[in-house]
């Protein structure tokens, strides 16, 4: 069956004649069953629930029924081989956080392989330690030395199939193997379907709400990574599933009773989950004279620096964010980099940039920021509001000023011990007031208790943005959620903002829904943070700078309505199947 539009595909409840033979169970899927049960959990038979979940902190991790059955039964009637293929926000990641949790306590869980896309890497680490006590190294940690040399790994798919990586991930006969984004592995030309085929494990839990990308194959491909010879061959499948004339799905019974082997898919309108509303206020404002001036000399410097020496990109972008999150942020990079680097180019432009910086005497937008804590005092319980920034010098700015007016203020960063970190939500949970965080707040802490949060800044990764608002705004949250961002007009900000992230409807989408969007406009390689200074160091005028973001919003509001438009076609796929919570 050739590639087609999805939005021309019918789905429709066909029957056809029985299933033969060939596909009625025995040879390869027997087989495989066979290994299956030789590799079965270790610890004894299953019992009536998960034994580990009285070990579960239920002020990290709150469960959900139907999260519990799927972990139950992907592990003891799946036989530890599962497509966890919930609809988006129903929380895959705490499924397989149950089921490791389980086997951890089972001890069947000597090596454990997480591979997903490079923006969820360090979540899943996050919310794997944080709700289940399980301690991962991720590839992009500073520590992480090989496949090899760790237990627990979690890492990016494509630098499990790197050269570089490819053949000791191959070498290693793996306990668990975890595939997040599963449809990545559907098209059996790729090196990423390879490596899962090739890859030696015992267990192994693949999660997408979206199994089918482009054609009714892509859930052939999937499911026999997982259950070898559960649908026959190739040829097999497509006789008796596929209407290959008219591009349907036939035997929808025969092929629910196949599918409910290996897939598990609740759907929102089966849960008990009340999604709470998302309002977003956005507020841009003019910079004062010499907060204009302030930008044009750092944006200038980037450019040219960056024209001449790329090997600074990151420092670079570094100011090119700083500067419209604070000068005292801007500052304090500027005089470490003239300290550390006494032969630097442009030494001069940085010190008529300090010379700008001790010009400034009012910053817009901590005056804006009070204006907006004020707000809360009168309509969010206890006036809590959690303040977001990327940089520790604007967060001790915004501290400082806050309690100057008479706040009552909490800091939350990465230099916080566990404990103290405890501490400090604790303490804004009872005395309320303001919570000023850095992004480390933005991994693994869940602050239902507060539905007010300001993004001062906004870093240029979608991702990033979608887990500060995930703090507040998750299951669990009772009431709703209200969002503030604030930009500088005419600035990179406002282009990242306006253009791009409510391009794509950012502020309401989830994880998931954003993951789809992204790793297709990454497909080349390049970051979305990459892609946004590309842009910005390279136009040569304001209007070609407004061109090339408008191009790139382009392409992301296309990637948005194909991930609209592959969750409705699976939802059309599976209408009518009933793969969701296990019988009673």
């Amino acid at each position: 069956m050739g590639s087609y539009d999805l939005v021309d595909v019918e789905v429709t409840h066909e029957s056809a004649d029985d299933i033969p033979d060939s596909l009625s169970g025995d040879g390869a899927e027997e087989d495989h069953l066979q290994t299956i049960q030789a590799v079965r959990l270790q610890a004894g038979q299953p019992d009536s629930e998960l034994r580990s979940l009285k070990e579960l902190d239920e002020n990290s991790v709150k469960l959900l029924e139907h999260q519990v059955d799927a972990a139950y039964r992907a592990l003891f009637e799946m036989d530890g081989k599962a497509l966890l293929a919930d609809e988006v926000g129903l929380g895959k990641t705490i499924e397989v956080g149950m089921i490791l949790k389980e086997m951890h306590f089972r001890e069947t869980d000597e090596s454990v392989l997480i591979l997903t896309p490079a923006q969820l890497a360090k979540q899943w680490q996050a919310e794997l330690r944080e709700k289940f006590g399980l301690n991962f190294v991720c590839n992009y940690d500073d520590e992480f030395e090989d496949f090899d040399a760790h237990d627990y790994i979690i890492a990016s798919i494509d630098t499990a199939k790197s050269e570089r990586h490819r053949q000791t991930v191959l070498n290693r006969d793996w306990d668990v193997l975890v595939l997040d984004e599963a449809h990545y592995v559907k098209n059996e030309e790729t090196d990423r379907y390879d490596l899962i085929d090739r890859l030696s494990y015992n267990y192994a839990f693949f999660l997408t709400a979206t199994p089918i990308q482009n054609e009714l194959t892509d859930l052939y491909n999937v499911v026999s990574l997982l259950r070898p010879g559960l649908f026959g061959t190739r040829d097999v499948f497509h006789q008796y599933f596929v209407n290959s004339n008219q591009e349907t799905l036939v035997n929808r019974d025969e092929l629910q009773d196949r599918l409910n082997k290996v897939m598990i898919r609740n759907r929102r309108e089966d849960t008990d989950i009340d999604f709470t509303d998302r309002t977003i206020d956005t507020r841009t404002f003019n910079p004062t004279p010499k907060e204009r001036e302030l930008y044009q000399a750092v944006s200038d410097y980037v450019k040219g620096a960056y024209s001449q020496d790329q090997g600074q990109k990151l420092v670079l972008m570094l100011l090119q964010k700083e500067v419209v999150s604070s000068p005292v942020a801007l500052k304090k990079t500027i005089e470490k980099r003239l300290y550390d680097q006494s032969e630097l180019t442009h030494a001069d432009e940085l010190e008529s940039i300090l010379d700008l910086i001790d010009e400034i005497d009012t910053v817009t937008k901590q005056e804006r920021l009070l204006d907006i804590v004020e707000e809360a005092r009168d309509n969010v319980e206890m006036g809590r509001v959690i303040v977001f920034t990327q940089f520790r010098a604007t967060q001790q700015e915004i501290l400082d000023r806050l309690a100057a007016e008479g706040y009552t203020v909490h800091a939350f960063h990465g230099g916080h011990s566990s404990s103290e970190k405890e501490l400090i939500i604790e303490d804004f949970e009872e005395e309320g007031g303001v919570l000023v965080s850095t992004d480390s707040m933005s991994e693994g802490r869940n602050l239902q208790f507060c539905n007010m949060l300001v993004n001062l800044d906004l870093p240029w990764n979608p991702m990033r943005v979608e887990q500060r608002i995930g703090r507040v705004h998750r299951i669990g949250q009772k009431r709703d959620v209200f969002i503030f961002n604030m930009a500088l007009k005419d600035t990179v900000e406002e282009y990242v903002l306006e253009r791009l992230y409510h391009k794509i409807d950012l502020f309401q989408q989830s994880v998931g829904e954003l993951s789809s969007i992204l790793s297709r406009l990454e497909e080349s390689g390049t970051s979305f943070e990459d892609q946004i200074f590309d842009r910005l160091v390279n136009a040569d005028s304001e209007v070609d700078l407004e061109n090339d973001f408008e191009a790139m919003a382009v392409d992301l509001q296309e990637q948005s309505e194909l991930a609209d438009k592959l969750e409705q076609f699976n939802n059309g796929v599976f209408e009518g199947f009933d793969l969701g919570e296990g019988d009673d």
